[in-house]
C-alpha cells in the first residue's frame, strides 16, 4: 500500500490548508448575469484581488473569512477552452500566421 504525502500550502493568518484544500468553485446559471467564484486557493484569490482593484465595476469581492472568500464577477468572462485550441501545434501555426502577416505589412518591396 502506498501512502501520499499531502503538503502544506500556505500558513499565517488563514491557517495551514493542505493543496486539496485549496478549492476553488464557480457557480452560474442562465437566469443571473454573474458568476460567484467561491476560493480557499491563495493564488486564485490574489488574481482576483488584483482585479477588483483594476476593474470595480466588474469585478466585487462580496464576502471573506478567514480561510476563503467569494467573488462576483460577469459571467462571460467564464470560458472554456477546447485542448486543440491551446495545443502547441494550434499555437505554433498561429504564431507563422503573424510572422507572414507582419512581414507582408512591414517589409513590402
Amino acid at each position: 500500500m502506498m501512502l501520499l504525502k499531502q503538503k502544506t500550502v500556505f500558513g499565517g493568518a488563514m491557517g495551514r490548508l493542505l493543496k486539496v484544500e485549496c478549492e476553488t468553485i464557480v457557480n452560474f446559471n442562465r437566469a443571473d448575469p454573474f458568476a460567484i467564484v467561491y476560493t480557499r486557493d491563495k493564488d486564485v484569490m490574489d488574481k482576483l484581488d488584483v482585479l477588483c482593484e483594476k476593474y470595480p465595476d466588474r469585478y466585487v469581492l462580496t464576502k471573506q473569512t478567514s480561510r476563503d472568500k467569494y467573488y462576483r464577477m460577469p459571467k462571460e468572462y467564464v470560458k472554456f477552452y477546447s485542448p486543440a485550441q491551446n495545443s502547441e501545434s494550434t499555437r505554433r501555426a498561429a504564431s507563422e500566421r503573424m510572422k507572414k502577416m507582419n512581414d507582408e505589412r512591414y517589409h513590402k518591396k
